[in-house]
Formats: structure tokens, sequence, C-alpha cells
């Protein structure tokens, strides 16, 4: 029989301080939890977090060598990928098996250049490089003269021509003593319910072999073998019980 409530937890990821990075909800489910996609999917839509973690304990779990299963959820529809609240999960996870050294390997996306523009970022390529298309959606590089965070972006005609996937916006930083991060970047992904992510550790996959720098939130490397390493802080913010 499905639960009627859920425990959850929601982590601020990317972030040593609460109230900042971009935060995501966690729920540890059983394996008979008999709950539908359906459900999951309203839970998801409940929170309105860019993303809401299930775990779900795999048949070889033990409490001495735990191994869940994971899926994220915005509030729309169930994400192929999510960096900060496998973050969240992992944070989670920490503070219930102390021992537990979670290891995420990512295969880094193909990126190329889009060879049919959206209509939403045709503007985007008079301030930019040529637009980049990933597995994961879009990537506008824009020259080290235009400022990332000024750019204003178009919500609704990005959630019409990119229904589904991610518009990512990045640029080189030139270093300060209050910033020392050598690249600045958004994510919009409006056609799932995500206006503007915070921060979106999964877009540093493409990110970082476009680049092959490091930021100061994130911590990232680009490893011989192809792989993103993305590192990064998170804080406990709030807990509770859902009812269903």
């Amino acid at each position: 029989m499905p639960p009627t409530q859920l425990a959850y937890n929601v982590f601020d990821a990317f972030t040593a301080k609460r109230f900042r990075g971009n935060p995501a909800a966690v729920i540890v489910l059983q394996p008979d939890h008999g709950l539908s996609d359906e459900i999951l999917q309203l839970i998801g839509r409940e929170f309105n977090l860019s993303e809401t973690a299930f775990l779900v304990p795999l048949e070889d779990h033990r409490e001495d060598a735990p191994h869940f299963s994971l899926r994220w959820f915005t509030p729309h529809l169930e994400a192929p990928l999510c960096g900060h609240a496998t973050l969240a999960a992992a944070c989670h996870l920490r503070l219930n098996y102390p021992e537990l050294r979670p290891a995420v390997p990512l295969r880094v996306a193909r990126i190329w250049r889009a060879q049919n523009i959206p209509v939403a970022l045709a503007e985007a390529e008079r301030i930019s490089r040529p637009v980049l298309r990933t597995k994961r959606g879009y990537m506008v590089e824009v020259a080290g003269t235009v400022d990332v965070s000024s750019v204003v972006h178009d919500s609704v005609a990005i959630a019409r021509d990119i229904k589904i996937g991610q518009c990512v916006l990045t640029g080189p930083h030139e270093p300060t003593a209050d910033d020392d991060s050598q690249v600045h970047s958004r994510m919009f992904a409006c056609g799932s319910g995500i206006d503007e992510d915070p921060v979106t550790g999964s877009a540093h996959t493409r990110i970082v072999p476009l680049v092959r720098e490091s930021g100061s939130w994130i911590r990232c490397g680009f490893r011989d073998e192809g792989r993103v390493l993305l590192r990064g802080h998170g804080v406990k913010v709030a807990e509770g019980v859902l009812f269903l």
C-alpha cells in the first residue's frame, strides 16, 4: 500500500551558507513504495523547487553498504540529470551514512554548433559566439565584454521554442578581489517550469569542456578521460512531513 506520509528534507546546494545556492527537496522512498510517476510529479510540483530528488534503495542495499537509485523532478517534468539535486541527495545520505563516500560519474555531453537556431535565441548571436547545441539544449557563450548577469531573457519565448531542455548562458569573467571566478553562467529552462535556476551543476558538464576553467562556488575540473568533476557544499535548511 502506498504511504500516506513522506519525510522530506530541503538542502541548499553549492553553498555553505543557508538561503544561498540552489535549494532541492530530498525524499527517501521504500523499494516497494507503490507511488506512481504521476504522484511523484505532483510532489515535485507541490515543492515548486527547480528539482525534487527521490532516493530509492536498490536490491543490494545494506545499512553497511548503502546503494540507492536517484530520480529528479522539476515542477513540470522528470529531468534526465540534475547536478544540484544530486549534491543535495549526497548531503542527505552523508548525514545518515557518515561512512558513505558517494561517487556519481557523469558523461560529458557532446557539443556542436547549432544549425537551426530557435527564434528565442536569434538575438543572442549578436552578442555571442556561434550558438552551440548539446543533448540537453542550447549554450550561448558571450564575449568577455558582455556582463552575463545583465543579459535580459524572454521567458515566454524560451518556453515556446525550447519546450524541453536547458538554455545555458556563459561567458568569461576577470577575477577580482571579491569574485575570483573565471566563468559566469546562467541557466534557463522555462519550458520545464524553471524560469532561471540559481545554480546548475549539470550545465557545467558542458561549460567545463568549453572553457576548461573553474568557478568559485562550483569547483570544476576536467579529467583526462573526458569526465567533468564537480565539487560543492550543501547545507540543510528544512525538514518535515508531506501528507499524501
